[in-house]
């Protein structure tokens, strides 16, 4: 009896055991069941965060310069910060002059070029924005010659050029005169010394002023920026009293590249634009003799902008426009058919339109 009741109780035991072990293994796989849904979750829901940070982190990293300066006119007042593409400015940072006329700016690589800065209607101080910080303190942008430059190798350097050429070019102008009164009066045209003394002197001034530039890096785009601001700037003195320097002037203006990204980012094609047939137009030769050497010109500058789509649209509409305003319709002419019979291009229809006129009326003069 004793083993019997054993038995029994032992195949209850048995019985026991074999459930435990059958729920034990299904709690198992509920279990792991549960883990894999749940890292499944967890990866559906991570993943747009994972998918975000590969975004980000993959995203070439863009640094910002900082301008920060002191205007003590300026408390409380709005002042913004202005790139060029091209003939369009744009806005690049906008703040408002605290109380005590503290204020900071910045701008990005994509701004490399120069730049102005300015509060209102005034006139707008330039700034190279080479990648560089700059700090400057005074009163106002308007206010140039007050305002020094603490911080900035290149817009040191350009203040420094500006200060000092104008000194030269005043300098310059009162040689020059001399220069004309000591070879045109008989009164002093007998006297050679001085002659040869101011000559060496106007040499001196203009190869200190080139020397100047020559010395900066030759990487800094200030370096590039200011022989062709003097070019823009020199057209008028050229023109009236500087009149053997003419034809290098214009040599200069055919020689630029007008889709040279520093140009397209300086704010000055507009201005190279107009003093280039400013000088043409007032350069003492004839009607004739000037639209041929406009033609000139407009070969040149085609000729460099082949290829560039965007700048050639927008060269060529601004030229032709000025041309027209200026009544130089042989010119604009001449602008219209090479550019609609010779350039790959495709051209923006508004401007298409526009220089048609011409070729239309160029072929009623043939049939006729």
């Amino acid at each position: 009896m004793f083993w019997n009741f054993s038995h029994k109780v032992n195949n209850k035991n048995i019985i026991l055991f074999l459930f435990l072990t059958r729920y034990s293994e299904t709690e198992k796989q509920q279990s792991s069941e549960r883990k894999r849904c749940l890292k499944d979750y967890l990866v559906c829901l991570l993943q747009p965060f994972f998918l975000l940070m590969i975004i980000v982190f993959s995203r070439p990293i863009v640094t910002a310069q900082t301008i920060t300066g002191y205007l003590s006119l300026h408390g409380h007042q709005s002042i913004h910060l202005d790139g060029f593409n091209g003939l369009e400015s744009y806005r690049i940072s906008t703040t408002t002059v605290d109380s005590s006329g503290h204020f900071v700016l910045s701008y990005s690589a994509r701004d490399y070029g120069a730049g102005t800065l300015r509060s209102g209607d005034e006139t707008p101080f330039i700034l190279m924005l080479s990648g560089e910080d700059i700090e400057i303190k005074g009163q106002s942008p308007s206010n140039q010659m007050a305002i020094s430059i603490t911080n900035g190798h290149e817009n040191q350097w350009f203040q420094i050029y500006g200060k000092e050429h104008l000194m030269r070019e005043q300098a310059l102008s009162a040689w020059t005169f001399l220069k004309e009164m000591y070879t045109s009066d008989s009164l002093f045209s007998i006297q050679q010394v001085p002659q040869t003394s101011i000559q060496e002197e106007i040499q001196r001034l203009q190869e200190e002023d080139a020397s100047y530039i020559d010395r900066l890096p030759k990487d800094s785009y200030v370096r590039w920026y200011l022989p062709v601001r003097k070019l823009v700037s020199s057209v008028s003195t050229i023109a009236q009293y500087r009149t053997e320097e003419i034809p290098n002037t214009i040599a200069a203006f055919r020689e630029l590249d007008y889709i040279d990204t520093r140009l397209y980012k300086s704010g000055l094609l507009k201005d190279v634009i107009e003093s280039h047939f400013w000088l043409l137009a007032n350069s003492g030769q004839s009607l004739d003799a000037t639209f041929i050497e406009m033609q000139y010109s407009m070969d040149a500058m085609m000729e460099s902008l082949a290829g560039d789509e965007h700048n050639l649209n927008e060269v060529t509409a601004y030229l032709f426009h000025l041309l027209e305003r200026h009544s130089f319709f042989e010119a604009s002419e001449y602008l219209a058919l090479k550019v609609l019979n010779e350039t790959s291009c495709t051209i923006d229809s508004d401007l298409v339109k526009q220089l048609e006129t011409y070729r239309a009326m160029k072929k009623g003069e043939n049939r006729s």
